[in-house]
């Protein structure tokens, strides 16, 4: 059967001497892995065009009694040239990939994460392109559906300056209301403020902007636990080493 999907090379590898085993997250397909059979040798017209961060319109098949998909054709919309010129850049655009590559299911379609996608990989030069990782990861939190409530007391509704966020819990509490434990983190109101200005920027408008290292360090603390806890397959991706530390 013939396949005809739109998306985002997340990963690409030599397969033998000549092919490209890539994993390809579609809008209809979800995540698959793709053989491009010969895509190594000069004269093919798969040579190329399956490179990570590359939104691509693929047509590909599948062998009976073989466990991958096999592309036949395709065409490249846009390359990931966001980072090209800034180490930072490319290492924040390489950890988004590595990011959906992990929580993506196999075959399990979600048009709105390639929305997001291709919505981060248009962005203009990032200013601080950790912020801007960051930002994607809030974002991809409320599409999975799995982004806490940053407004108020889960208990009273109070206001939660000088609270803590218990993010195996996914629950914000206000002083009076915060229970102990060893994972919470401390919510201040520069980082409630943050949190909820973010949540209503689009991407290319939060590329221009920059905040406090501390800060910053303190929004990455909130997110990453709650991946942990509440993301299945979840990893800090290694890409994020490639940034130059400031």
């Amino acid at each position: 059967m013939i396949h005809k999907d739109e998306g985002v090379v997340l990963r690409a590898a030599r397969s033998g001497e000549t092919s490209r085993l890539v994993t390809f997250l579609g809008r209809q397909s979800g995540k698959v892995r793709l053989l491009a059979k010969g895509a190594l040798t000069e004269k093919s017209p798969l040579r190329g065009t399956l490179e990570p961060g590359n939104h691509v319109e693929v047509l590909y098949y599948f062998r009976e009694g073989r466990t991958r998909y096999y592309a036949r054709e395709v065409h490249v919309h846009s390359s990931l040239e966001t980072g090209r010129d800034s180490l930072g850049r490319l290492g924040a655009a390489l950890a988004v990939l590595e990011l959906l590559d992990g929580v993506c299911y196999w075959e399990s379609p979600e048009p709105r994460i390639v929305d997001l996608l291709l919505d981060y990989l248009v962005c203009p030069a990032a200013e601080d392109p950790v912020l801007l990782f960051l930002v994607f990861e809030l974002k991809l939190l409320a599409v999975l559906g799995a982004v806490p409530d940053f407004s108020a007391c889960s208990v009273c509704g109070a206001g939660l300056a000088g609270g803590f966020f218990d993010p195996e819990q996914g629950e914000c509490a206000c002083p009076r209301h915060t229970a102990p434990s060893s994972q919470r983190i401390a919510l201040d109101a520069d980082l409630i403020s943050l949190l909820g200005s973010l949540d209503r920027e689009t991407l290319p408008a939060a590329a221009g902007r920059k905040v406090a290292p501390d800060l910053r360090k303190r929004l990455g603390s909130v997110l990453h636990w709650t991946y942990t806890f509440h993301v299945q397959n979840y990893h800090l991706p290694e890409s994020l080493r490639l940034i130059p530390k400031e």
